[in-house]
């Protein structure tokens, strides 16, 4: 997954900006052409992420990058992930940044993998998805992690696909079957339609009015599997290729009693919200 070089350039330079705006006064001790090495450990075990993302932050500042790493590489800790040679005060001024992306990042792809080896370990062919419960500048970073830790990406903004929500469905008084109906003539036909529903038996007035993605959501593992198995037993899920989607609450101690239920897809916003799993860097001169 390659982002968008520009776009990646415009946020760092962003950020950049946010952290110094004007100079770094704890710098002016360190003479302007002051040039050195630095390298950045991992103090923990998990999985690096961000690196190529890193490459180009510290690219506008002119400082070399050398990775000993990939993405999604297994790390441990002590180990060097990358090692940094240029301006002094450039280091320092891109430090921060740096650290705060690759741990964020890292963390995520960590936890992402640690949620994928329990589905794989059960046999089910389930997807895993994030949210966009992403901290805003990040989202392209955060979901990029999830995608190196072997998770799909979901919608990365509101123009992707049709997601109908709970607010939504009160607007239509609970009428599932009007709301649908009213989206299916806004939307291009290009756009998958998908619809939260809380009760088990509302997976039938959906799959019957044009959902092409249903989302179980907050429902204990039994109704879950309660409104699947109606899914089935009707023949709508294989005759209309409807996908199911299970979300909320669901972690990695519980992540298994969703799992019986075989839904298509499991999506987490704490998969970048708040990683379970913490991967943690540090950057040191040599």
């Amino acid at each position: 997954m390659n982002l968008n070089k520009i776009r990646v350039e415009e946020l760092f330079k962003a950020f950049l900006k946010e952290d110094c705006y004007f100079n770094d006064v704890s710098s002016e001790i360190i003479p302007e052409d002051s040039v050195t090495s630095a390298n950045i450990i991992s103090k923990s075990n998990g999985y690096i992420a961000g690196l190529e993302e890193i490459k180009i932050l510290f690219g506008l500042l002119d400082i070399q990058v050398f990775l000993s790493k990939k993405d999604g590489e297994a790390i441990k800790s002590g180990d060097n992930i990358l090692k940094l040679k240029g301006n002094t005060r450039n280091i320092l001024l891109c430090e921060r940044i740096a650290l705060n992306l690759l741990i964020n990042m890292s963390s995520i792809t960590t936890t992402t993998k640690e949620f994928i080896n329990i589905i794989r370990n059960s046999g089910k062919k389930i997807i895993l998805s994030c949210t966009r419960k992403t901290l805003p500048g990040l989202r392209i970073f955060q979901k990029k992690a999830v995608y190196l830790g072997g998770g799909d990406t979901h919608r990365f903004s509101l123009d992707d696909m049709v997601l109908l929500k709970d607010t939504h469905l009160r607007y239509y008084m609970g009428n599932i079957e009007n709301l649908l109906k009213k989206i299916r003539n806004k939307v291009s036909y290009s756009k998958k339609i998908e619809i939260e529903i809380e009760k088990v038996e509302d997976i039938l007035v959906a799959a019957k009015n044009g959902a092409d993605i249903i989302m179980c959501d907050n429902m204990s593992p039994e109704n879950v599997k309660k409104a699947i198995y109606l899914l089935n037993q009707s023949n709508l899920r294989k005759n209309k290729n409807i996908l199911v989607e299970v979300s909320g609450g669901i972690t990695l101690d519980n992540i298994s009693d969703y799992l019986d239920s075989e839904p298509d897809i499991i999506s987490i916003g704490d998969l970048t919200s708040f990683p379970a799993m913490k991967v943690d860097l540090s950057l040191r001169f040599e």
